[in-house]
């Protein structure tokens, strides 16, 4: 055993926590580190990375049986070829390294906290410390709101969170035994969309098509939050958690929060058929700590399996998710199948040009924004940085402009009367895939759209005049310009001029899809029947 272990560099990437350990211990030994507190001990990845110089990882949310890593004060403690050794230690000169090495993640909506604080002990011999807490506050406060009526109080007792998961759990467990999984029965859900579209439309199509709605039946759940209280009153919630309890599988395609307070049955596969890309927005635990952040308990984690459209794309899902990256499997994904239809492009076309015939022989530039917010019920765009005018002078007579609008934006899109005959509302346009293919040039933000097309090969480009507000309350997965398919347009201006050079920057296009396609086919679809629905992942990839 080495005399001297010690902790050189502590290094976080969002809740991703690196550990340079230097330590003599010859190259043919096993060493792996756990950390220890009393009788408590878990082990950590440790790898060799350098003759005396071992690398540590941690996630700090996803960190045991998808949970953070527990409460406590905990010491590094390597043990070589099975036989434990000292702590690792710290060099004392580099003490104020340790405040800004410590954490802190703020989470549903400020009322909780999860801390992990660096320290060394009180002894004669020093040994850096990892505490580890998760705190949380009562609500309330003085004033007004703290002289609550008798009826707000008694509300608050009776419909407190935790009486109504117990409620919820016994309505699921009832459900379970009234009307029992028949070990055949699909449930396509969504909490975002009012009806099927994107990838579980096309992965029911698809069922459909090779005759397996004979073999499985099939049932439905669509509501939206923003659309009113009877799409989320108890009535629907208590149908929701009924469609639940009596499914086999259950294939999701956004955040479904009625997941995070059920005690699902083991028997009960849970897909995640995740209906955007990966790349610009952090969703789920990649933001803990920011704006919009999860709990450490969370729907996320119910998933048996998610699905990515590349192998690369495995661990972005699995911390979004905080789940295994055994359990994100990189089908594709199956809404491509249609869109990379030839036949149905061709017709697609046809239909669109005899429906708008003032479009024909025209350049074609979709502007395409994802909205601002929380999520449904708070979203907005903020139209005052289009410049309506400028836009319409540079189409001239070549070009037209399609806007359209997410549709969690309340309508309608501001055009001003004058720019009509030149830009066009298409917010209502059925299907956004569609637009694609007589699109010329993209013009988006953040949006998930830049994924089918780039399979096209044509120009994209990003208006973003808030991205430093977006990242900093949104956060990326990887850096904006790094990870952005085309040329970075941070004013009107410049989004002009770059239309108008044609300086678009397409190589960065074929280096997007070489990253976020292994496979880039019509097959996705049935990859996600074969390997997950009717088979097991486990064939057809090696988990990691």
């Amino acid at each position: 055993m080495a005399r001297r272990v010690r902790i050189t560099a502590i290094m976080w990437e969002r809740v991703n926590l690196s550990l340079t350990v230097s330590a003599d211990f010859a190259a043919e030994r096993k060493v792996e580190f756990k950390i220890v507190d009393g009788e408590r001990e878990f082990g950590v990845h440790t790898e060799r990375v350098a003759p005396g110089e071992y690398l540590l990882q941690i996630n700090v949310t996803n960190f045991v049986d998808r949970k953070q890593v527990p409460n406590g004060t905990w010491r590094f403690v390597p043990s070589v070829d099975g036989v434990p050794g000292a702590a690792a230690d710290f060099d004392l000169d580099d003490l104020e390294k340790l405040d800004d090495w410590s954490r802190v993640y703020l989470y549903d909506g400020n009322k909780s906290s999860y801390v992990v604080a660096f320290g060394i002990s009180e002894d004669d011999h020093p040994v850096l410390l990892m505490r580890t807490y998760q705190l949380a506050r009562a609500g309330g406060g003085g004033g007004t709101a703290a002289r609550a009526t008798i009826v707000t109080r008694l509300r608050g007792k009776l419909l407190n969170r935790k009486r109504i998961t117990t409620v919820l759990n016994r309505w699921y467990r009832l459900c379970r035994i009234l009307f029992p999984p028949p070990g055949n029965r699909i449930l396509f859900a969504s909490e975002m969309r009012s009806g099927l579209e994107g990838n579980l439309l096309r992965i029911r199509d698809r069922m459909v098509e090779r005759g397996l709605d004979s073999q499985f039946t099939f049932a439905y759940s669509f509501r939206v939050p923003k659309q009113g209280p009877e799409h989320s009153n108890w009535r629907g919630t208590l149908q929701v958690i009924k469609l639940l309890a009596s499914s086999d599988i259950v294939l999701v395609d956004d955040y479904m929060g009625l997941l995070e307070p059920l005690e699902l049955a083991p028997q009960t596969k849970v897909i995640q058929v995740w209906h955007a890309g990966s790349g610009f927005k952090s969703i789920g635990y990649s933001r803990f700590g920011s704006y919009g952040s999860p709990k450490l308990t969370n729907a996320h984690r119910k998933y048996t399996y998610a699905i990515t459209g590349s192998e690369q794309l495995r661990h972005v899902y699995a911390e979004a998710f905080g789940i295994e990256e055994s359990a994100v499997i990189p089908t594709g994904l199956p809404r491509v199948d249609t869109f990379l239809d030839p036949e149905r492009t061709e017709r697609v076309r046809a239909e669109f040009f005899e429906k708008h015939p003032h479009l024909a022989g025209k350049r074609l530039i979709l502007i395409a924004p994802t909205f601002r917010g929380r999520g449904a019920p708070s979203a907005y765009y903020d139209y005052d940085q289009v410049d309506w005018d400028a836009l319409y002078r540079m189409c001239g007579d070549d070009t037209r402009i399609l806007f359209r609008a997410h549709h969690f934006v309340p309508p309608p899109v501001p055009i001003p009367e004058h720019c009509a005959d030149r830009i066009f509302d298409f917010t209502s346009f059925p299907s956004g895939n569609d637009l694609l293919h007589v699109t010329d040039i993209l013009v988006t933000d953040y949006s998930s759209i830049i994924y089918e097309f780039s399979l096209l090969n044509r120009p994209i480009l990003f208006f973003a005049p808030d991205r430093q507000v977006y990242e900093a309350t949104r956060g990326f997965h990887r850096e904006y310009e790094a990870a952005a398919p085309g040329k970075i347009c941070d004013t009107m201006d410049e989004l002009i001029k770059a239309i108008e050079s044609e300086d678009f920057d397409l190589w960065k296009v074929a280096e997007f899809r070489q990253v976020n396609f292994d496979r880039i086919d019509t097959h996705a679809g049935d990859r996600v029947i074969d390997w997950l629905i009717l088979g097991n992942p486990a064939e057809h990839i090696e988990a990691r």
